[in-house]
């Protein structure tokens, strides 16, 4: 793709007081099928260049400024390093939006922990086609499908807090934790049939708060984002994804979103990049609408 002459973040990283704030986490380390999610944030911001800064809808984005702080490592194990990525992001004033890009999803312990310092009382609606709150899952307990598990216990968010949607691949202990901690799901299936009364039952559960989106990738059905660690058939299209965050945080208040799971050397002419960096601009333009 010819770049030539653009900017990333679709022109926006230009001028002063930011309003959004960009951080990498380029981390796979949990990862446990394939990795390659670590490449991600240096593409997806390569090919943000190629974006207009102008929503779906012909919101123009040219009122918010975008600052990207780089890269923040943990290391080389999240177990060990997750508090180093926090403690940069929970710095970030709380006036500005922050956006994450993963990185394998356990990047959201950094970022969750990092949110609730920001945002004393968060909310989460964890987008995702796994719950990942085993306690321990393929190995570990700190890898990929513990990352939920263990993002409510370093950040101290209570998981009747959280809303999870998407969910299609379940671990049984998963949905014992679910219905014993008060977590709304909402799975793919239930979405799919119904989105907007899903988008409803979201929106209820999480009116009047402030919300963290952390969207996994491998919501989306792989036809529309092969490019993951986990495809999983029968997921949401990009389409749908779209019109589920509109709908669901209509009545709260958005105050970050991380995307993960995107996994660069698995990618289809860079399908999934592209289905990230459209969520990244859209979530942009709702929070614009709502200052």
């Amino acid at each position: 793709m010819n770049l030539d002459g653009l900017r990333p973040w679709g022109g926006l990283s230009d001028g002063e007081s930011p309003a959004v704030v960009v951080a990498g986490i380029a981390y796979d380390g949990s990862a446990v099928y394939r990795k390659g999610a670590a490449l991600a944030p240096q593409r997806i911001r390569q090919l943000s260049a190629a974006m207009p800064p102008v929503t779906e809808e012909g919101v123009l984005l040219t009122g918010l400024r975008v600052e990207d702080v780089g890269d923040l490592s943990p290391g080389e194990d999240i177990e060990t390093g997750w508090m180093r990525p926090m403690e940069r992001l929970a710095a970030i004033p709380p006036d500005r939006f922050l956006t994450v890009v993963g990185g394998d999803h356990c990047t959201a312990i950094a970022t969750l922990s990092a949110q609730v310092r920001r945002h004393p009382g968060l909310h989460v609606l964890w987008v995702d086609a796994h719950p990942d709150l085993c306690d321990f899952s393929r190995g570990g307990h700190w890898t990929c499908g513990c990352a939920l598990r263990r993002a409510l216990e370093t950040s101290g968010i209570d998981p009747s807090r959280v809303v999870i949607a998407g969910g299609r691949d379940f671990d049984p202990e998963e949905l014992d934790f679910i219905r014993a901690n008060g977590v709304l799901m909402l799975s793919t299936a239930e979405i799919a049939r119904d989105l907007d009364g899903s988008a409803r039952k979201i929106a209820g559960r999480l009116k009047g708060a402030k919300v963290h989106v952390s969207f996994d990738i491998d919501v989306l059905d792989p036809a529309f984002a092969p490019g993951t660690e986990i495809p999983s058939a029968g997921g949401l299209s990009t389409r749908q994804a779209l019109e589920l965050l509109r709908k669901s945080t209509a009545d709260s208040t958005l105050v970050g979103f991380d995307v993960v799971e995107v996994s660069p050397p698995f990618d289809s002419a860079d399908i999934t990049t592209l289905a990230a960096l459209k969520l990244i601009f859209e979530v942009w333009g709702l929070v614009l609408g709502k200052r």
